[in-house]
C-alpha cells in the first residue's frame, strides 16, 4: 500500500531522497553534493540508463542520508511507458519513508499525465496479497510527493483508481472458502454501503428470486452446488437523469471445476470470478471519482460443481429470453451465465453492453496472458475501446465472429443453440454464442480476459496472482 503527502518544497526531511536523471543531464541537487555525483557519472559508477537504480551515500552533506539516483535513459526517447518502467523501482526495497521529487520524473510529458502514470503505476507495483500467511509482507511505502505543479486533484483520482484494482486484485486472488457467491453478494453490499452515495443503490436476488427471473441458463450452472446462487444489480446514476445506462456485466463463476465435463487440471480456478471482480472495481472508481455517467453492474454468481443433481452434457436448458439451449460441454458454463446476465441488463433498459470474462482458454492460446481479446458488434465502440487501451498501457487485440462462427453456434439438431463449438474458433465460438442474447438495437463488447487475468510466473515484475487487468481501461473508456 502506498501513502502520499503532496509538499510544494521539500521540507527539512533526513530520509531516502529520490529523483530521477536522465543520460547527459547535469546534476542540480544541491551544491554540496552536485560534483561529486558529476565524477561518479563520469566514472560510469552510477549508471543513468532506464530504470537502474543508484544508492548514493551523502556522508552528511546535506540533511538526506540516502540518495536514490533512478536512471532514466535519453530524455528525447522518454515516453509515459518508459516512466511506468521507471516506477516499477519505487518499491519498500528503498525504503518506507521516501522524499519523491517528482518533477525530476516529468521529463517532456504532459505533467498531470505523468502524475497519473507514476502514482498508478507506482501503487501498482507495491501490491501484495498475504491475507492468509501467518508472516505478512512489509512493503508499505509513505512518500512525501515534492512537486512545484498543482497535481493534487490529479493524484486522488489515480489513488482511487489504484486502490479499486487493488480490491480487484484480493477478491481473485481469495479462495472460493472464502468467497462464495453470497460472500461475494455481502462483499458487493458492503462496497455499496462504505461508499455511502446516493447516486448508487443494489439489489440482490436469491435462488427463489432468479427462477422467478426464469434465467434458466444461470440456474443449470448452480444445479451441481450446495452453494445458493445470487444475482447481484447495482445502479450508479453519475448523471441527474437515469437515461442511456451502460451495463457491465461480469463473469461470476466463484470456481470451475469444469462440472460433469471435468477439467483436468483446475488450479487457479478461484479466478474465473476475475469478470465480476473487475466490473465491482470499475464501479468503486467511477463512484469515488465522480465519474458522470450512468452505469449498471450486473453478476451471475454461482459455482460450477459436481453432485447427482449437476448439469449433463446433452441437456437443454432454457435461457431468460426464451431460446434454448444445448449442453455439450458443461466447461462452457461462462457463457451460459452471461447469456442470462446480458439479457437481464438489456431488460433493464441498458442499449450499450460490455461483458467482461475469464472465457476461454482458446483465448489464451491466440493472444498469450498479456493481450485482452475484444469482440464486438458496432465497430465505432471497439475502435474507441481499442484506442483507450492504448493510452493505458493494456495490451487488447480484436478477434472475429464470422458468419460461418455465428452459423456454428446454431448448429444444434435439438435447441437454438449449442454452448460449444469445441477448441476451434473456440474464443469467437463463445463470444458468438453470447452475441446470440444481444439484440439487434445493443452495442455490445466482449472481453476476453482468461490470459489476462491471472500470472502465475508473472514475467513484468508483478505480484504473483490476480493482475486487476481491464479496470483502468473500462473506467477510461466511461470516463
Amino acid at each position: 500500500m502506498l501513502d502520499i503527502n503532496i509538499c510544494l518544497q521539500q521540507n527539512d526531511s533526513d530520509k531516502p531522497l529520490v529523483l530521477g536523471l536522465f543520460i547527459n543531464q547535469k546534476v542540480e541537487i544541491d551544491d554540496k553534493i552536485n560534483d561529486d555525483i558529476e565524477e561518479l557519472i563520469k566514472s560510469k559508477l552510477i549508471k543513468l540508463e532506464l530504470g537502474e537504480t543508484n544508492k548514493i551515500t551523502t556522508f552528511s552533506k546535506i540533511k538526506n542520508k540516502v540518495i536514490y539516483l533512478i536512471g532514466l535513459g535519453a530524455k528525447e526517447e522518454y515516453t509515459k511507458e518508459k516512466l511506468k518502467e521507471v516506477t516499477k523501482s519505487l518499491t519498500a526495497s528503498l525504503g518506507k519513508e521516501l522524499v519523491i521529487q517528482f518533477d525530476s520524473f516529468i521529463g517532456n510529458l504532459d505533467v498531470l499525465e505523468a502524475a497519473f502514470e507514476f502514482v498508478l503505476n507506482a501503487h501498482y507495483y507495491n501490491y501484495k496479497y498475504d491475507e492468509f500467511l501467518s508472516k505478512k509482507i512489509e512493503n508499505d511505502v509513505s512518500w512525501e510527493f515534492v512537486t512545484k505543479y498543482e497535481v493534487k486533484q490529479t493524484i486522488i483520482e489515480a489513488m482511487n483508481l489504484a486502490v479499486a484494482i487493488d480490491n480487484t486484485r484480493d477478491l481473485v486472488n481469495k479462495p472460493y472458502n472464502y468467497l462464495s457467491a453470497i460472500d461475494l453478494a455481502d462483499y458487493a453490499q458492503e462496497l455499496v454501503k462504505t461508499l455511502d452515495n446516493e447516486r448508487i443503490s443494489i439489489h440482490t436476488y436469491d435462488k427463489k428470486q432468479i427462477e422467478v427471473l426464469k434465467m434458466g441458463a444461470f440456474l443449470a450452472v448452480n444445479k451441481g452446488s450446495t452453494c445458493e446462487p445470487r444475482l447481484i444489480y447495482i445502479k450508479y446514476q453519475g448523471l441527474d437523469e437515469w437515461k442511456d445506462p451502460i451495463a457491465l456485466v461480469g463473469k461470476g463463476i466463484m470456481y470451475d471445476t469444469g462440472g460433469y465435463s471435468i477439467k483436468t487440471s483446475m488450479n487457479t480456478m478461484k479466478c474465473d470470478m476475475a469478470g465480476a471482480a473487475t466490473v465491482l472495481g470499475v464501479l468503486e472508481c467511477l463512484v469515488r471519482n465522480e465519474v458522470k455517467v450512468n452505469a449498471m453492474v450486473i453478476i451471475c454468481a454461482t459455482d460450477n460443481r459436481i453432485n447427482g443433481e449437476a448439469l449433463l452434457p446433452d441437456d437443454i436448458v432454457t435461457a431468460m429470453n426464451g431460446k434454448t439451449i444445448e449442453i455439450v460441454s458443461t466447461d462452457a458454463e461462462g457463457r451460459l451465465t452471461l447469456a442470462d446476465g446480458v439479457y437481464f441488463a438489456q431488460k433493464e433498459g441498458s442499449q450499450e453492453v460490455i461483458d467482461i470474462a475469464t472465457l476461454t482458454g482458446a483465448c489464451v492460446v491466440a493472444l498469450g496472458e498479456y493481450t485482452t481479446g475484444i469482440f464486438g458488434n458496432h465497430q465505432d465502440n471497439i475502435n474507441k475501446f481499442l484506442d483507450v487501451a492504448i493510452k493505458t498501457g493494456e495490451s487488447t487485440w480484436q478477434l472475429p465472429i464470422t458468419e460461418h462462427i455465428k452459423k456454428q453456434v446454431r448448429s444444434s439438431k435439438v435447441a437454438d443453440f449449442t454452448n460449444s463449438t469445441g477448441r476451434n474458433m473456440g474464443a469467437s465460438g463463445a463470444a458468438a454464442f453470447i452475441e446470440g442474447f444481444i439484440e439487434e438495437k445493443t452495442k455490445w463488447i466482449h472481453l476476453d480476459i482468461a490470459g489476462t487475468a491471472f500470472h502465475t510466473t508473472p514475467s513484468n515484475k508483478e505480484f504473483y496472482g490476480a493482475t486487476g487487468v481491464m479496470v483502468q481501461t473500462i473506467y477510461n473508456y466511461l470516463k
